[in-house]
Parts: structure tokens; C-alpha cells; sequence
């Protein structure tokens, strides 16, 4: 299949975008549901996606099994939140860092290959997974669910994301493409947040989760946590390859500081926390390492020794392993047993908006930056192709080189910046233990600790 450059961008942004306004409702229809029901649901719409996906042979096709496969990926939050279920909070330190570990792996399933393991997951979770079973029928559950919050929500959240995502790529920032959009989507934003507060009987937002500032400041943590990673991750791809001069697989090993670094980080922060009963001091040490280590990526230049630019890069996912563990954590001792599984979400939601708008600030600045080496007034699909055929051929050329190394500066700075803000509101909270209030689950469920193939419950 033939495709452009603008093209290939949307099969990302798609994908993103789905997966990250997509994650509150699925939760929100597990509160209500029960999260088995739930959890299947969204394996059948990865297996279907995945379906279309491998058998489309235009891309508009190809673009709505991606579509399918960026809401079973948001709905991958459940996972996060079926631990908070099922393992006490000073395990759920560990499990939910060996979690984000298997995540940070970054495999990547192509189509077919998801099939199996969808299969065998549907399966496993069919006849094991202990779950929130509602007590009334469904139909009463569903009239629970806060549907006229969720079709408030969605568009104005899509319609606030496009234009971070695909400006400057697809249209120009100062376009009414870019303006309609997000000027709408803060509106309807606006009304989802008076309709949560004075009309909706059961919101899908809980105001609660956002009356303690330790929980707050985990969510800003969580936030700029997404914007840091995937604007590091993106642009590293960028010094790689058009500063050094490394090829596909060079720069893709040139990224294992960071991608093992940060999962191993993170499972070891866990285990410590969890024996330590210390969360703060976890903050105290992620926070400044994370800023400190940023700022170092200030150094990478065309001649930083290989040496130095990898314990740089490691010293980046060591500081992101310790952060991100610990605000999963601070997110749970925070809020009450009841809300664990909303505040794990509702974080996990912020790290991914954070995610996409790290790309949008990434591609705003970069863009404006290199204006001096590609026509401006050209078409915004054949600068992008000329500036991705330009990285192959910049390796001889130490102007272009320097002209990157300082644009990738400027995005170091920000990222250095952001990460300073929040590490300064992570620290200066106060922070609960770990503690397991002997609170109930949510009203008209109960716990199931397992269901066995005839459906009987397992003690």
C-alpha cells in the first residue's frame, strides 16, 4: 500500500488519539459494569481492529482499524486498575511497576500476530479473572453510566487534541483548522465541567480525587511525565540519526538506556517503597535526578563521546523509572480504597494527554526552528518529507548539524523546565503511608476472588 508521508502521521496520531480520550469511559464503564465484562469487550475490539487493520487494502481502512486498536489500547487501563482490585497497596508498588516495565518494553504487534495472544488472553481472563459484579441486571448498571457525560467528553477532548497533534504537520498552527477545533473543544470541556458538578447524579469525573494537593500534583507529575518521555523519545530518534549518523537499528539500540533503565527503575523503586513505607523520599531522589539529567542532554553534541551520551541517557530512565513508581503509588495511599481504580485512571489519562502534547510541543518548536534550512512557504507534507530525507545526508554537514543541536537544546530546556516545576510541587507535599483503608468496594458491587470454568466463585 502506498502511502505519504502525512499519511503514515495519521496511522500514529489516530491511534493516540483514540487510545487516550477513549481510557476515562472504558474505566468508567468498568465501575459500572464490572471489569471482566469490560476487560473482554475492549480484547474484542483489539482483535477485531486488529482484523481490519490486516486486511485493509486502502487507507481509510487501514486508518479505522488503527482507530479500533487505539481504543482497546486505552482501554488497557483496566489493567492497572483490576491490580488495584486485587493486591494490597504495598504490593501494588511492585505490580504496577513490573506493569509499566512490560510496558516500556515497546514491542511491536503487527496485525496478525496480535491474534493469538488476544485469544489466549480472552480465554485466560474469560475463566480467571476476578471482577466487580454488579448486583442489580445490566440494564440498571447501564442506566447508571454518565452517557451524557462521556458524549460531552469525547468530542471536546478529540477536538482539543487535534490541533497539538497534527499541527504543523498536517495544517498550520495559525489556520482555522488548528483555531475552530481547539477554541470548540474548550468549550465543551467548560460545559463537561458544570455538568459533572451541578447535573450529573453519578459524574464520570470524581471532584474528590482533585481535593488533596498530593493528588493534584501527581496528576501535574503524571502529566508532564507524558509530555518529557515522548518528546525525549521522539527527538533522541532525531540526534541519532541526523547528528550521528546512525542507522535504523543503531539508533533504536542508542535508545536501550532509557528503555531499560526506566522498567528496571521502576520495579526497584516499587520494592523499596514497599519495604521503606516511604514515598516522598522517592520523589525527593527521582525528581532532581530526572531534572538534572535532562539538563545534560544540553551536552549531546556531534562529538560527546559515546560514553557519556549513554550514561546521560541512562541517568534520563533512571529518574523516570523512580518518578513514575512513585506517582502511580501516591495516587493510590492518596485517595480513598473506593476511588483507587478512578485515581489510577484518571492518571493514567494525564500521562497519555501529556504524551501527545509532548509530540505537538516537539513539532512546533522544532518546525519553526529548522525554517532556516527548509522552504516555509513550501507544502507541509513535502517539507516533512524533505526534512526526513535530509537526516540521512547530514552526517558530512556540521552546519546542519549545529543548526539540529541547538533546536534539540531548546526542546532539552523545556523538558528540563517542566520537570523542575512539577519536581518542585511533588516535594513540597506531604505524603500519606501505606495504608489499606478497611473501606468497602464501590456501592452495589461485590468481590469475586475468581470464576472458574462453571461459573461457580472460587474461594
Amino acid at each position: 500500500m502506498k502511502a505519504s508521508k502525512t499519511a503514515v502521521f495519521s496511522l500514529g496520531t489516530v491511534f493516540s488519539l483514540s487510545a487516550t480520550v477513549f481510557q476515562q469511559p472504558v474505566a468508567e464503564l468498568s465501575h459500572v459494569l464490572g471489569r471482566k465484562p469490560a476487560f473482554l469487550f475492549v480484547l474484542a475490539m483489539f482483535f477485531a481492529g486488529s482484523v481490519v487493520a490486516a486486511m485493509a487494502k486502502d487507507m481509510i481502512t487501514l486508518l479505522v482499524g488503527r482507530a479500533m486498536q487505539g481504543f482497546a489500547c486505552g482501554g488497557s487501563v483496566l489493567a492497572a486498575i483490576i491490580l488495584t482490585d486485587l493486591i494490597e497497596l504495598k504490593d501494588r508498588a511492585t505490580w504496577l511497576a513490573y506493569q509499566n516495565g512490560i510496558q516500556a518494553l515497546g514491542l511491536t504487534w503487527l496485525f496478525w500476530i496480535n491474534l493469538p495472544a488476544i485469544v489466549v488472553s480472552a480465554v485466560g481472563l474469560g475463566l480467571l479473572l476476578g471482577f466487580d459484579r454488579p448486583n442489580e441486571t445490566y440494564w440498571e448498571s447501564m442506566a447508571k453510566v454518565d452517557w451524557i457525560g462521556m458524549l460531552i467528553f469525547i468530542p471536546s477532548a478529540v477536538a482539543v487534541l487535534v490541533p497539538f497533534a497534527m499541527a504543523g504537520i498536517i495544517f498550520q498552527w495559525a489556520s482555522l483548522s488548528a483555531f475552530v477545533p481547539l477554541v470548540l473543544g474548550i468549550f465543551g470541556l467548560t460545559c463537561l465541567g458544570v455538568h459533572q458538578k451541578y447535573i450529573a447524579k453519578r459524574p464520570m469525573f470524581r471532584a474528590r480525587l482533585f481535593t488533596k494537593p498530593v493528588t493534584v500534583y501527581s496528576f501535574i507529575g503524571q502529566a508532564v511525565f507524558g509530555i518529557c518521555l515522548n518528546m525525549i523519545f521522539y527527538y533522541l530518534v532525531v540526534y541519532w540519526s541526523g547528528v550521528r549518523g546512525y542507522d535504523e537499528i543503531i539508533t533504536g539500540l542508542c535508545l536501550l538506556p532509557e528503555t531499560i533503565t526506566i522498567p528496571l527503575a521502576a520495579v526497584v523503586c516499587g520494592l523499596v517503597m514497599r519495604r521503606t513505607d516511604r514515598i516522598r523520599v522517592a520523589m525527593l531522589v527521582g525528581w532532581p535526578l530526572t531534572t538534572l539529567s535532562i539538563g545534560l542532554l544540553w551536552y549531546m553534541d556531534a562529538q560527546t563521546p559515546l560514553g557519556v551520551l549513554l550514561l546521560i541517557n541512562g541517568l534520563v530512565g533512571l529518574g523516570a523509572g523512580i518518578i513514575v513508581s512513585a506517582m502511580n503509588v501516591t495516587l493510590l495511599a492518596s485517595t480513598k480504597k473506593a476511588d483507587n481504580g478512578h485515581a489510577i485512571a484518571m492518571g493514567i489519562m494525564f500521562k497519555s494527554t501529556g504524551m501527545s502534547l509532548g509530540v505537538a510541543i516537539g513539532t512546533a518548536v522544532f518546525t519553526a526552528r529548522m525554517d532556516s534550512l527548509l522552504d516555509a512557504g513550501a507544502d507541509t507534507e513535502l517539507v516533512a518529507e524533505s526534512f526526513m530525507r535530509m537526516l540521512h545526508g547530514v552526517k558530512d554537514d556540521p552546519a546542519v548539524q549545529e543548526i539540529i543541536v541547538s533546536t534539540l537544546r531548546i526542546l532539552w530546556l523545556i523538558c528540563c523546565g517542566l520537570a523542575l516545576v512539577a519536581g518542585v510541587l511533588c516535594v513540597s507535599c506531604r505524603y500519606p503511608g501505606f495504608h489499606d483503608n478497611d473501606e468497602h468496594l464501590p456501592e452495589h458491587t461485590q468481590r469475586l476472588e475468581g470464576v472458574g470454568p462453571g461459573g461457580k466463585q472460587q474461594q
